[in-house]
């Protein structure tokens, strides 16, 4: 008898034969006549519905070499046999990882608890046996069962193949001595390769069925198939490792289904024949190795190699020397040899961006990371941070392809995506050039390409409990991720991103945070993740932070820019906007460039109307201003504009109030929060309404940014409405500014405020934001009731932090990601899904995505519009939460046809009449100049 039988465990053998528990080999000779008498082959042995067979030579028999794994669409004749197809998708995951750096090998080496050299031929087994469940009646019935074995009177073809992978992978594991328990997750790991996790009942249920699995002579064939698959790679080790981490289950995961995307493509990997099977190292080696080589090569994923080939200076990478700010990145990241986290604290222009670039050129060197993401808080700060990050690279002289991607749902309108779409765009001097592919523009594999920008949802999905959100962890894994203004989240969203911190690390990647505000509890949440606390004495802001596992936090002051200090006069004003209008016009006598930035839409859409009639100015075709008689010019900047006119609006803004900006006359540009973040502005005189201190500051940011050498008066000033009195509005009904913001922030910000006449930036920054956040802020008597009642109500913080702990994955690090009976939740944007069911990156009321419909548009609900008149329609999408609205409008559903074109399957149509009026409802109407307008009752 085979010596291979002595080794063989089964660790359900104690449900069978009067109870045995031990090893097989233990029992071998009292087990041969119990088997023969049964009738069974003594080279095969049932256990809890699985076959563990005899190992025999790894030679593909005949019925092996007829179990098919894919067929062609095209025609019923061809298939592709099933050991084939896995070779592929090995040969596609050995294609992959001989591109990543070495650190990446290294970090799938700890997976399996080795080195890379003993670690690589059990990886490609592994992951070629993802759909070593095909070799089942279940699923080759789906389409023919080519093998002449048993398949029983009624198969069942209603089973997921990859959870039959799951079971027989675990079972042979075992039977090579694997430890249990890191063979169960293994097999886990390989089997949700289809974008879910089977829960233990779907297993048990699926392991007792033999209808799907098939009798004695199908577990032999899935036996040939793993043992011929053994025999060519050869794995010469047998794990000793317990157990694995959230973290290395997530790399096998993501590795695996991306290789299998690879592997299973028709056009790159055609199909081979039953002859083909006779000698499957030859297959992979001679054909397949190339082939892979050569999709690699067509979707653009390029070696991983660092950006910058050699080490440089600041001034290698800029033209320009390194500000206090980028020479304390540029010492601090000298001495950082594992993943780690930098907090940047400093005001705004201070240089944090190309700080933050820097300092992912030397962690990619000194840590071999494979690429950079960045992530932002909006699509307009996304676009912004493309455009820096596409310069970026293009001026590093690079003498290979790159791949950048844009991840956010508006990527149709940035000209600047679009273009590198489209035609490469080449390095004349180094001949590298960067391009987007089309293969990563699919969400699910975005993540994937080499260097991406985004929104912060991208980064937020991998730990939510989505499909395939491993492969987006895989994406993430062993980057450098950038996070920027990362004060704009909230309770919720700031959780996830705390969360999301801990998982990057544990998959070997290194972050860097920007902000110009941040309140002292996020960085002992921060000091958390790595174990540490921060000093009780922290050095003074600007400052930064770096925090390493297992380290205690360390922080480096680095001064300010001192000719960027200004002192900003602060004037209290009603909330009329009236008074708002008012107070900037006296400051724009002598012309100027003048922000009023409000909380609500509706606030911008009233303002924008109270300076009255103006001769309409015009834009790319369409208004985006308007000039009053005396030549003073008024822009409007909102969120609830069709997006190809927000678009422009955008555009405008820059090109206005931008560093370049022409600055002939009066200029005044009425904008929401869009204008708040990221976009280079610069004003001479700002009115903003009352926002929490921290917003305040960042607002204020946008006063004299740039140094001009002529300016209305001699001194920034800033109007804040909600100031004026000796006691604060009601910040309800009608202004809704406690809707947007918590009403206690609010409040103490109010407070703190009224004793200021001017405040000093930078150097009153971090002051100003402790005192209202840590509650320092001493409230007046009068207020103590309202203050009281404000804080009951924002019990629903510790909420929302709650809900963020319970909607992700769970943690890298203990039991808590192990859950496979978690629900699979659905994407933000997935068409006809009930909002219960969609994993949310932030809270807040529903939002829809409308499309603004008129007649002359001669709409069919039935008919599906082609691609560019779906593009044109998309061109046009407005985000709507106003809840009534949200609701008629799902009542209403999506159009039939829609529902069948990939651009506007997740949108609804707002019919409209000849005046631009909802037909539903006439109170919500489309203003050229306005936007998306809400009439009130008194307007109507």
């Amino acid at each position: 008898m085979s010596p291979k039988w002595l080794n063989l465990k089964c660790r359900n053998w104690q449900k069978l034969n009067n109870g045995y528990s031990k090893p097989i080999r233990t029992f071998w000779p009292a087990l041969i006549p119990r088997w023969s008498s049964s009738g069974r082959s003594a080279k095969s042995l049932w256990c809890q519905g699985c076959w563990v067979g005899y190992w025999g030579r790894g030679k593909v028999t005949k019925r092996s070499s007829k179990v098919w794994a894919k067929t062609s669409k095209n025609t019923d004749s061809q298939w592709h046999p099933l050991i084939l197809h896995l070779l592929d998708v090995a040969a596609s995951a050995d294609a992959i990882l001989s591109r990543e750096p070495e650190s990446t090998r290294n970090r799938l080496a700890e997976v399996l608890g080795t080195t890379w050299e003993m670690a690589r031929p059990w990886l490609l087994l592994l992951i070629a046996c993802h759909d070593l469940g095909k070799a089942c009646p279940g699923f080759q019935c789906k389409w023919k069962n080519l093998t002449e074995l048993d398949v029983g009177k009624n198969p069942d073809t209603d089973i997921n193949h990859a959870f039959v992978s799951q079971i027989a992978l675990a079972e042979m594991l075992c039977g090579k001595g694997w430890p249990e328990d890191l063979a169960d997750l293994v097999a886990d790991a390989v089997g949700c390769h289809h974008g879910s996790r089977a829960t233990p009942s779907t297993i048990n249920k699926l392991s007792g069925n033999r209808r799907a699995l098939g009798n004695v002579d199908w577990s032999d064939v899935r036996n040939e198939v793993f043992e011929s698959l053994f025999e060519v790679l050869k794995p010469t080790f047998i794990p000793t490792k317990s157990t694995l981490t959230g973290s290395d289950f997530m790399l096998l995961a993501g590795l695996t289904s991306f290789s299998d995307w690879i592997g299973s493509n028709e056009n790159w990997f055609p199909f081979g024949t039953p002859d083909d099977c006779d000698d499957p190292k030859a297959w992979l080696v001679k054909r397949r190795e190339e082939n892979a080589e050569r999709a690699l090569n067509q979707i653009g994923w390029q070696p991983r190699a660092p950006l910058a080939s050699e080490t440089k200076t600041f001034e290698q990478v800029f033209p320009f020397p390194p500000r206090p700010l980028q020479q304390a990145i540029t010492e601090a990241v000298i001495n950082i040899q594992a993943p780690s986290i930098l907090l940047v604290e400093a005001p705004m222009g201070e240089g944090k961006t190309e700080g933050a670039f820097f300092a992912h050129l030397r962690l990619q060197q000194q840590m071999q990371h494979r690429g950079l993401y960045i992530a932002l808080p909006t699509k307009a700060t996304g676009n912004a941070m493309f455009k820096r990050t596409l310069e970026f690279l293009q001026n590093q002289g690079i003498d290979r392809q790159l791949d950048l991607q844009l991840l956010h749902g508006g990527t149709l309108l940035n000209d600047d995506f679009q273009k590198i779409k489209v035609t490469n765009i080449f390095d004349e001097v180094f001949g590298g050039n960067v391009r987007a592919s089309e293969w990563f523009t699919s969400k699910k594999r975005a993540l994937l390409s080499e260097y991406g920008v985004g929104t912060i949802d991208q980064a937020l999905l991998p730990i939510l409990p989505v499909r395939h959100q491993f492969v987006r962890l895989w994406g993430l894994a062993n980057r450098v991720v950038i996070f920027d203004e990362i004060h704009a989240y909230d309770a919720y969203t700031g959780t996830l991103l705390i969360h999301l911190l801990r998982w990057l690390l544990s998959l070997g990647s290194s972050i860097v945070l920007l902000s110009a505000t941040l309140p002292p509890a996020f960085r002992r949440d921060l000091a958390r993740v790595v174990g540490g606390r921060i000093p009780e004495h922290e050095v003074k802001y600007p400052r930064l932070s770096v925090f390493q596992q297992g380290r205690t936090p360390s922080q480096i002051h680095f001064p300010a820019d001192s000719s960027r200090t200004i002192t900003v006069q602060i004037k209290g004003i009603s909330v009329e906007l009236a008074d708002m209008r008012d107070s900037l016009l006296a400051q724009l006598q002598n012309g100027g460039m003048a922000l009023a930035l409000v909380n609500t839409v509706q606030r911008a859409q009233e303002l924008y109307s109270l300076f009255g009639y103006g001769k309409t100015i015009k834009g790319t075709n369409t208004s985006i201003g308007k000039r009053l008689d005396n030549g003073m010019e008024i822009y409007l900047f909102h969120a609830r504009y069709p997006a190809g006119l927000r678009q422009v609006r955008e555009d405008n803004a820059l090109a206005l109030f931008g560093r370049e900006g022409k600055r002939a006359g009066a200029k005044i540009l009425i904008a929401t929060q869009v204008a708040e973040q990221s976009l280079d502005l610069d004003f001479d005189v700002m009115a903003s309404d009352l926002a929490p201190i921290d917003l305040i500051l960042q607002r204020a940011g946008r006063l004299w940014r740039h140094r001009r050498e002529k300016r209305p008066g001699t001194q920034p000033v800033l109007f804040i409405a909600g100031l004026q009195g000796d006691k604060p509005d009601d910040f309800g009904n009608p202004l809704w500014w406690s809707s947007v913001y918590r009403e206690d922030i609010l409040l103490r910000s109010w407070v703190l405020l009224k004793t200021l006449s001017a405040i000093t930036l930078p150097d009153q920054i971090d002051f100003l934001v402790q005192d209202v956040y840590e509650d320092r802020v001493a409230i007046p008597a009068h207020l103590d009731s309202r203050m009281n009642h404000a804080i009951l109500e924002e019990g629903e913080i510790v909420a929302h932090r709650q809900q963020a702990h319970a909607a992700i994955i769970g943690l890298p690090d203990d039991a808590s990601w192990n859950d496979p009976a978690r629900f699979t939740l659905f994407d933000e944007d997935e068409p006809g899904i009930h909002k219960t069911l969609m994993a949310k990156t932030r809270l807040g009321e529903d939002s829809v995505i409308t499309i603004p419909i008129w007649p002359q548009d001669e709409f069919d609900a039935g008919v599906v519009p082609d691609f560019q008149q779906a593009k044109t329609w998309f061109m046009c999408a407005i985000s709507i939460s106003r809840k009534a609205i949200v609701g008629r409008l799902q009542k209403l559903g999506r159009p039939d046809g829609w529902q069948e074109s990939p651009l506007l399957c997740n949108c609804f149509p707002l019919l409209l009449n000849v005046n631009g009026e909802w037909i539903e409802d006439v109170k919500v109407r489309l203003d050229s100049e306005l936007g998306l307008v809400y009439e009130t009752k008194e307007n109507v």
